[in-house]
């Protein structure tokens, strides 16, 4: 039983996974699973050692070699000078390259935001489970395939003889083929249908969060379907808007692969600049400090988003519940971990881009017409939008399908025929093959590295006081803050001084730190929501704190834990330029090898690979939707 003495500091910060079995050790007023005071810094030094270690030391190189001179010749020495900075500052070329990809990444998020929240608010009404479940299956789906092979399939979209064109000429709106790529709005097009499916899953994940009292008393004090989005629902799902359009502009920041293959060479973003003066031009020093300075745009980001939404100390720590428009706060329990902060401080986003206003006067236009035609006119406009935007999800993926079973040398859309050849070359070239074993083993080891990092931290935050919290909370999220591509240098620097650049094990340690905060975030929403009552029963009753973990604590976060892991998985396994920075031309992935093969060629192998890899998506997708009793309710 548990005891009867007043806690101790110790009892009532916590829990752990190991330490005293006894029911002596026992949670305090707080009803966890306990440990003895030191096990707080056991736990949490694993995740710093990654996070705050690991992780800072490549960036902190690379900001030490920003400052270096650069020899010509792919060579450089120490040194102290401020020419690099200079040279980066005071060039029209780079701060015009800067500004268009700030530019891009803003444009690409509100295309987003509008693109994706009819979309998710929709599914997240849906009534039948099982087309929901299809719907989100596809959308996630989207995500395993690689960026270059999205982008290809934009190529042949957009390009002159393309889809897009043909039609075009066909009634009669083109005078003549036009390719619409490479340029402005043919990267602006495949940027946002790469970062959709993160608004969309972000958006539905908290629109779906909404207590469905507040929505159904709504409608008991006599709002109708449209004035109840209005003064509910769209107020409520403020952090999900936050966080989806933070989360798509840093992605978008950092994006390499879509500019280089969408945009034209007035289209270099930054991340293309780096890169080339990397890997090209071998000049380390002015490489880094481009880096430094991308990163010092993330942060002023950051930064201004924090002025705009008025945040507080109190609700950086979490301690504050989110507020409606009216400024009376609402029965949400406040999300834990920094991300949680971040989307309750920065809730305000709807209004800056005046997507409150503008849904105001939407419903007032509305409000004037029949409500049973009104509810026909919506339900018919809701399908027919969420079609639509599902075949702009589908649509490049089918097109990849058809492509793979041309019997043509080259990738060509309408395909002339229908032969499995491109399937059995794939299958039996060694390089392809070994691409596949790389791809899927570094993945692997990268989704249980990224678990094991984010739900650590996740689970000391959760469970223990720290006088740091919000600093070690800051380093749950800080490495997705950082573009890939400053990942990438930096750990290039990192691993070339211990020899390691070149290896499988770079990438892993990169890709697995990099990808720690999407377990650390799942978890963290998890363990928030997790009925303290069962884990004190099972203690009353005279569970250890370990069975307490193992029997209780994690069969109720067991959807997270996997849903954390499979992001993990999913995006080391299309990521691109962080693996091919680290591979030194030694290591080959599916990412890398397609990218190669569309460099010097368009064999249809390349289409067949990325069919391999939506078919073991859709499989796994399904088998944990089951084994999990929903995960993607």
């Amino acid at each position: 039983m548990a005891t009867e003495t007043p806690p101790t500091d110790a009892d009532s910060a916590g829990t752990g996974a190991g330490g005293s079995e006894g029911p002596e050790s026992a949670a305090g007023e707080s009803g966890r699973a306990g440990l003895k005071a030191n096990a707080k810094w056991y736990i949490v030094s694993y995740p710093m050692f990654w996070l705050g270690l690991i992780f800072l030391v490549p960036l902190g190189m690379l900001f030490v070699f920003s400052f270096y001179v650069n020899i010509p010749g792919g060579r450089y020495e120490a040194g102290l000078t401020l020419e690099n900075y200079v040279r980066f500052l005071t060039t029209r070329l780079y701060l015009r390259q800067l500004w268009l990809t700030i530019e891009i990444s803003l444009v690409t998020a509100a295309l987003s935001l509008l693109l994706g929240y009819p979309i998710a608010y929709y599914l997240a009404q849906m009534k039948r489970a099982w087309l929901r479940s299809v719907l989100l299956i596809t959308i996630i789906s989207s995500l395993w395939v690689t960026y270059v092979i999205r982008a290809y399939a934009w190529q042949v979209i957009l390009a002159s003889g393309g889809i897009l064109s043909s039609i075009g000429v066909s009634l009669g709106l083109l005078s003549e083929p036009q390719s619409f790529y490479p340029g402005y709005w043919g990267l602006i097009v495949g940027m946002v249908y790469v970062f959709l499916p993160f608004m969309i899953l972000t958006l539905y994940s908290s629109i779906r969060n909404i207590d469905g009292e507040l929505l159904e008393a709504s409608k008991n004090l006599g709002a109708g379907p449209t004035r109840t989005f209005r003064r509910v629902t769209l107020p409520l799902s403020k952090n999900g808007i936050m966080s989806g359009s933070s989360l798509v502009f840093i992605l978008a920041l950092g994006s390499y692969v879509l500019p280089r293959l969408l945009g034209s060479s007035a289209e270099r973003t930054l991340p293309v600049l780096i890169e080339q003066q990397i890997m090209a031009e071998a000049n380390y020093p002015f490489g880094a400090a481009m880096s430094i300075g991308l990163i010092v745009v993330v942060v002023a980001f950051l930064w201004v988003l924090v002025q705009f939404t008025n945040l507080t100390t109190a609700s950086l720590g979490g301690s504050e519940p989110a507020a409606t428009d009216g400024g009376t706060t609402t029965a949400t329990a406040p999300s834990s971990g920094v991300f949680g902060r971040l989307r309750n401080g920065l809730g305000s986003l709807a209004g800056i881009l005046g997507l409150t206003r503008a849904a105001a006067g939407i419903g007032s236009a509305v409000d004037v017409v029949d409500p049973r035609t009104r509810e026909r006119v919506l339900s018919v406009v809701s399908k027919a939008y969420a079609t639509a935007v599902m075949v702009f999800i589908a649509a490049p993926l089918a097109i990849i399908v058809a492509v793979s079973i041309t019997p043509e040398q080259f990738l060509t859309f309408p395909p002339g025929g229908f032969s499995l050849q491109w399937y059995v070359e794939f299958f039996t070239d060694p390089d392809w093959v070994l691409a596949l074993v790389n791809s899927l083993g570094i993945a692997a080891a990268v989704a249980l590295l990224s678990t094991t990092i984010g739900g650590s931290l996740a689970f000391a935050l959760d469970r223990f006081d720290y006088r740091l919290g919000a600093i070690f909370g800051t380093f749950g999220v800080l490495p997705i803050l950082v573009p890939p591509v400053i990942v990438g240098v930096a750990f290039l620097v990192f691993f070339l001084e211990l020899g390691l650049a070149g290896s499988r094990l770079s990438i892993i340690v990169a890709h697995g730190i990099f990808y720690a905060p999407f377990p650390f975030i799942l978890i963290s929403q998890g363990l928030g929501e997790i009925d303290r009552s069962y884990e004190e029963a099972a203690m009353n009753l005279g569970a250890s704190p370990r069975r307490t973990i193992r029997t209780v604590t994690y069969p109720l976060l067991r959807a997270n834990v996997v849903s954390g892991a499979l992001f993990a998985f999913i995006l080391s396994l299309n990521e691109y330029i962080i693996a091919w920075l680290l591979s030194l031309f030694l290591v080959e992935t599916i990412p890398i090898q397609i990218f190669n093969s569309l460099r010097y060629g368009y064999s249809p192998t390349i289409a067949a690979a990325s069919v391999v890899f939506i078919a073991l998506t859709v499989i796994v997708m399904t088998s944990i939707d089951r084994m999990s009793g929903g995960i993607w309710e």
